[in-house]
């Protein structure tokens, strides 16, 4: 956020707002239509919605207010708090130099299908003449010809509200864009001068939002994919996001489990079935030798040509709300049958299509796919034994943590925690970086699902790089004004190993990687990491080895469950 210095004026240019400002009648529309918190990093825009919520007395009429000190921390709590109800979230920064903070934010909202009405106020219009008019030098530097083509390529709509008389009519647009599948952030700008102008005039009241149903599949194309499936040697699924929709993972289950179907998980970001289910294949590169059928259900990217690929003789199934993903530049994984539908509608109807087909499954089937899953598990197991003292590695970090969560607790995971490892189970307790990789995403989204579901524990597992991103002292700060103990988990090496991990794959036998070349990745000296949460009168302590790794953990769990405070663990981990 970023405010100009108040330059004094003369008492007759003062103007108190009059009662039933636009901006008291822009929050009552809000509430009205479900938004039960607004996420916000005020500015000198704010000074219509301060007086309004001056004037509210004991509440209720308005979304709660929630502050925070960095635009990123305030759309990434939104996230959160969405992830956490299913309900779309609003969001305010100050005009163009709050909207710039959060692009990120917004963008990884984007690429997720968050339904999150983004606000931002904009410079005042008017130079004088009206309550709400410039009275800022900054009002003049802020202002820019066409501030919301910062976002305009993500978001689904944008618009400025420019009278008191469609306040009702706009947040009800934005709201059910922002709701219609697929989902995704909406942007609203609001003049200062119009959120403080009068609202006597247009209708009043909230109709109620209309959001079209998701769509359903084409019912000649789930028979053709029903044949395919049933008559398959070998068929898998293979899903990235299809448990963005909670009610999708027991659905997706028990249709694999029913009819005999492998399921494969390409980079999860969700908790898509259950990390036990008896058919589970891990990797879909572990099943592309045998596969040959293959559903790829809400894959964005759902295969890397030199990582692996399908078979050219499997069928090959696409399936989603924009099963193409139109909204990537360029993507050209073949497809030999794509459906538009939600997930939900398409396992309803395969579900109904294959119990008409199931007698023509191969009765050894079964068999098969449990004998690959158990291999599966057997090559897991062997991969990430290690030893139970001495230097920490991410993946003993993984199966450590995975050891003191209970199944309801919620983990938010930056790069390091291997879900293979974590083994989560429950729908809605697993949520990975966002596609975009917009870092500094974990600890923001993971204190907006703390604030909408203050009885579950949430961690949030972030790298030292990405803890960095995150702008930690506005984090630590919002869980101490906010009341929200999260537990935060640094797996810190001291650098950033996206980068090392990407020269690799480029330059495989490069010179950088044979005098570890690390200028643009090496983050040493790194601070007292546990020093920020205590600032902001959290637990915090550093681990160095792995005798003392779970019992730190317990404390910190500890004190977030029982004492109610945030923790974090500064974990040194081996390069």
């Amino acid at each position: 956020m970023t405010l100009g210095t108040q330059i004094p004026h003369s008492p007759d240019r003062d103007r108190t707002p009059a009662p039933g400002s636009t901006a008291e009648r822009y929050l009552t529309a809000l509430r009205a239509l479900g938004v039960q918190t607004l996420f916000v990093n005020a500015g000198t825009d704010f000074a219509p919605l301060v007086e309004a919520y001056a004037q509210e007395g004991s509440g209720g009429r308005y979304p709660v207010p929630v502050l925070a000190g960095h635009e990123n921390v305030v759309a990434g709590m939104a996230h959160g708090a969405y992830l956490m109800t299913g309900q779309p979230q609003a969001v305010m920064f100050h005009v163009s130099v709050g909207t710039a903070n959060a692009v990120c934010a917004v963008i990884n909202a984007a690429r997720e299908r968050v339904p999150m009405i983004v606000t931002a106020g904009r410079t005042p219009i008017l130079e004088d003449g009206a309550v709400g008019a410039r009275d800022t030098a900054i009002h003049w530097a802020q202002e820019m010809y066409d501030q919301a083509g910062m976002v305009r390529e993500v978001v689904k709509w944008d618009y400025e509200l420019r009278s008191a008389a469609q306040v009702e009519a706009v947040v009800r647009r934005a709201v059910s864009v922002a709701c219609a599948q697929p989902r995704g952030p909406v942007y609203l700008t609001l003049p200062r001068e119009v959120l403080a102008g009068p609202a006597t005039d247009g209708p009043r009241g909230a109709a109620p939002v209309a959001v079209p149903a998701g769509p359903a599949p084409d019912p000649t194309a789930v028979r053709e994919l029903a044949d395919r499936l049933a008559e398959a040697r070998y068929p898998v699924v293979v899903t990235t996001a299809a448990g963005a929709d909670p009610d999708a993972v027991e659905m997706l289950s028990q249709l694999c489990e029913r009819y005999a179907i492998g399921v494969a998980e390409a980079g999860p970001r969700y908790l898509n079935v259950p990390a036990d289910h008896p058919f589970h294949l891990g990797l879909p590169t572990e099943a592309f030798g045998e596969a040959d059928v293959l559903l790829f259900l809400e894959c964005d990217v759902p295969w890397i040509a030199r990582r692996g690929a399908p078979r050219d003789d499997a069928f090959v199934a696409q399936a989603g709300l924009d099963p193409l993903t139109s909204a990537y530049p360029m993507r050209t994984q073949r497809l030999d049958l794509g459906i538009t539908t939600a997930t939900t509608s398409l396992l309803t109807a395969l579900d109904a299509a294959m119990a008409d087909r199931a007698d023509r499954i191969p009765p050894e089937r079964a068999d098969t796919l449990a004998v690959r899953a158990a291999e599966h598990r057997h090559r897991l197991e062997a991969t990430f034994a290690g030893p139970t003292s001495g230097a920490i590695t991410k993946p003993l970090l993984s199966r450590a943590l995975a050891e003191v969560l209970d199944d309801d607790a919620v983990v938010f995971n930056e790069y390091w925690a291997d879900p293979r490892i974590l083994r989560r189970r429950t729908p809605g307790t697993y949520f990975y970086l966002p596609a975009a990789g917009g870092l500094g995403w974990a600890l923001p989204a993971a204190l907006g699902a703390k604030h909408a579901a203050p009885e579950r524990t949430v961690v949030a597992a972030v790298g030292d790089g990405a803890y960095l991103f995150a702008n930690p002292a506005a984090c630590h700060h919002a869980s101490a004004k906010h009341g929200l103990p999260v537990l935060t988990v640094v797996a810190n090496n001291a650098r950033w190993d996206a980068v090392d991990a990407s020269t690799r794959s480029v330059y495989p036998d490069g010179v950088a990687v044979r005098t570890d070349e690390s200028r643009l990745s090496d983050l040493s000296p790194q601070p007292a990491f546990a020093r920020y949460v205590e600032a902001s009168g959290g637990h915090g302590e550093e681990v160095t080895d792995l005798d003392g790794l779970r019992p730190a953990l317990r404390r910190a769990l500890h004190a977030v469950q029982v004492e109610g405070q945030q923790a974090l663990l500064d974990v040194r981990c081996a390069r």
